[in-house]
């Protein structure tokens, strides 16, 4: 697949020295997380380490996660609540109107899951964001061909997790999720972002 771009998500929080490292290893774009339970520290975006990835050259992907682990997680309230933070945290850091945010289902969802719950959810965060930014969606191969398939998101981001159902038959992806791996001391994941997939810029 050409036009690929070289890129890693991340957990912890990156500061002026990983980000010279990350951009001399070829990194193109840094995926980071908008969250309103998170007790992860550095989890969360802030604004200034937006300006920071920013100044650096690289570009931002957007992620909202909690905890979407399980079934019991989706709901349509939840999409409404999950959209709401997701805006109010992306307007905070300066995100542009129009790009993406992606939305997480942390594990192998089986089809009625992702027709039940799962589908509710992406329908009350698409009406919550009202065209805002675009809705993107991260999980399985299933699960990313099917809330494509019903255009409840514009992006999808596949995960790592090849046993997972679907991962050999999803080619569409915006972005794929490689191996965890250790770069410039971060504890990342390597991702290919693929054409335009949704990354952006803030005004620094």
């Amino acid at each position: 697949m050409s036009d690929i771009t070289s890129g890693l998500d991340s957990s912890s929080a990156t500061d002026s020295t990983s980000l010279a490292c990350l951009k001399q290893a070829g990194i193109g774009f840094i995926g980071r997380y908008y969250s309103r339970t998170t007790q992860i520290a550095g989890k969360k975006l802030t604004q200034s380490e937006a300006q920071l990835i920013c100044q650096a050259g690289l570009r931002i992907v957007a992620v909202y996660e909690d905890g979407p682990t399980s079934y019991s997680y989706f709901s349509a309230d939840r999409g409404v609540e999950d959209a709401q933070t997701a805006i109010a945290q992306a307007e905070a850091i300066g995100q542009p109107q129009g790009t993406a945010i992606y939305f997480t289902v942390d594990y192998n969802a089986t089809q009625s899951d992702v027709e039940g719950n799962i589908t509710a959810y992406f329908e009350a965060i698409n009406q919550t964001i009202g065209g805002l930014y675009a809705a993107g969606v991260y999980g399985s191969g299933l699960t990313c061909m099917t809330i494509l398939g019903a255009q409840l998101a514009t992006y999808a981001w596949l995960s790592q997790s090849t046993g997972w159902t679907g991962y050999t038959n999803f080619s569409t992806w915006n972005i794929k999720q490689g191996p965890e791996h250790s770069v410039c001391g971060l504890n990342s994941d390597l991702d290919d972002g693929h054409g335009e997939f949704g990354g952006f810029t803030v005004t620094v």
